[in-house]
């Protein structure tokens, strides 16, 4: 009290909190203003120091050229016009994954610059003369198209093996390489830029192939035909031991077939069972003619018309090998396609 008289001004306790931490935050601003003026005196002494060296900072920026956005991790590569060829590069880093970007501190001159990233086509050298301070420099790399197919016999669709030979537009090759005949999958780097690519294969048995593509999403795949091939053994088709039930893993040779007549609907065949010579040849007649039938009706049931299909039982009376061991046995186990 003050002669007497109550302090009606005293502050409260929430008050006296409020007042001290907008105090404290004042502190804070204010220390926070004085390092950004500090940092700014800094970067602008910085710069000062760089001009008077004599190198001024160079900044060279990624871009995906499709898209416009920035390519962090891009690596970056930059020389002197005038340095010698085997001279250590003044940046040879990745850009960073705030800015996609790489800086540095580089005397007055010519450069040459270079980005590559993976997945995407190494960018076109750019030539720049640097000589002011916080020079920038863009780079743009385009995506790659990675184009994915099989090389695959026309009757059958199994694999060949095939020398393969990619051009681009002007005729220069841009992949060359031998399929196998076990898996046949061959991928090749794309620019979606050029206009048009030209795939050629070719084959022992088998005419050449040549095919332009102008969309790589569209492209069915090397086809090769064989020459004068009037049939074919069905591989992959299983049955129930002694019996003419077709298994479900026979799926995929059944499938083939479908395509293949499909693909050919004025073609008409002729399935031929073969047996081995265990068992009565009754028997085995009438077990390779139930077999026949039964792929014949798979091939009914997928849409196939009847009147393309024979059917014929053989028996065991056309082995390829002797039947005098189970492989061999295994061998003339077969069923086979003959074209009409």
């Amino acid at each position: 009290m003050l002669f007497g008289v109550s302090n009606t001004y005293a502050l409260t306790p929430q008050q006296k909190r409020a007042k001290a931490k907008a105090k404290t935050e004042q502190k804070r601003a204010a220390a926070k203003r004085k390092a950004e003026k500090q940092k700014a005196a800094k970067l602008k002494a910085a710069k000062r120091q760089r001009i008077k060296d004599g190198k001024p900072l160079l900044y060279i920026y990624s871009y995906d050229l499709k898209t416009g956005e920035p390519l962090p991790a891009t690596h970056i590569t930059a020389q002197d016009l005038k340095a010698k060829p085997n001279k250590k590069p003044k940046i040879n880093k990745p850009t960073d994954n705030k800015h996609a970007r790489v800086s540095k501190g580089l005397p007055e001159g010519g450069y040459w610059v270079v980005a590559a990233k993976t997945g995407f086509f190494t960018s076109d050298t750019i030539h720049y003369m640097h000589k002011e301070d916080e020079d920038t420099v863009k780079v743009y790399l385009y995506p790659e198209t990675r184009l994915t197919f099989t090389v695959t016999d026309s009757l059958t669709s199994r694999p060949v093996a095939a020398n393969v030979i990619v051009r681009n537009n002007e005729h220069r090759k841009v992949m060359q390489t031998t399929s196998d005949s076990l898996h046949s999958v061959l991928a090749v780097l794309l620019d979606d830029r050029v206009p048009f690519y030209t795939i050629e294969a070719t084959a022992v048995n088998y005419f050449p192939f040549r095919d332009t593509i102008s969309d790589p999403t569209h492209f069915d795949g090397v086809i090769m035909s064989p020459k004068k091939i009037k049939s074919f053994v069905l591989h992959n088709i299983y049955f129930a031991t002694g019996k003419t039930h077709i298994l479900d893993s026979s799926e995929e040779a059944l499938n083939e077939l479908y395509r293949f007549l499909v693909a050919r609907p004025q073609q008409r065949i002729r399935i031929v069972g073969h047996t081995d010579n265990i068992g009565s040849d009754r028997s085995n007649q009438i077990l390779s003619e139930g077999r026949c039938r039964e792929v014949k009706q798979a091939m009914l049931m997928r849409g196939i018309q009847a009147d393309r299909i024979d059917v014929e039982g053989r028996g065991e009376q056309d082995p390829i090998v002797p039947n005098d061991t189970e492989e061999h046995r295994q061998m003339n186990r077969r069923v086979e396609i003959v074209l009409q």
